[in-house]
């Protein structure tokens, strides 16, 4: 279980002038996450595994901008010491790297989204599109949740 989750460090910045970036059609948006330096740690609500952590969201080809994230997160539970012993050896268990990773991109993506907005650059994850169409007359919804109601 996640128990902290600490954001250090945010870094952000756009390459590209402004009235450029209307030209740029096919832009990869890439992640790179980094985990790194397991270590026990005794807290308030017991010995934690902390891990550092860095997220890159580059946006590539060509290089407009970038943000960037680094902290830590604390995970409880286990047997600590043996998850530190083997995650220094090369051989972490993709389960609490899953569950670090999947919880710090749930905490970032949002404060992604607004820092890709105010530096006008495309959002750091995708959008969904909506498409309101209208009922054809004479035909019934075919699912009573197909429709929005406040």
């Amino acid at each position: 279980m996640i128990m902290g989750f600490s954001i250090n460090k945010i870094e952000s910045a756009r390459h590209a002038p402004l009235e450029e970036l209307s030209r740029y059609r096919n832009i990869n948006v890439n992640y790179d996450i980094n985990l790194r330096n397991p270590a026990v740690i005794k807290s308030p609500m017991g010995d934690v595994l902390r891990v550092d952590y860095t997220i890159a969201i580059n946006y590539l080809n060509p290089s407009i901008g970038f943000i960037r994230f680094e902290g830590f997160c604390d995970k409880s539970g286990g047997n600590l010491e043996q998850a530190k012993k083997d995650w220094d050896t090369g051989n972490a268990d993709i389960q609490i790297q899953n569950e670090i990773a999947n919880n710090m991109m749930s905490r970032i993506i949002p404060l992604a989204l607004m820092l890709s907005q105010n530096l006008s650059l495309p959002p750091a994850v995708p959008i969904p599109a909506i498409n309101f169409q209208r009922q054809q007359e004479g035909h019934p919804p075919a699912d009573k949740f197909d429709q929005y109601h406040a």
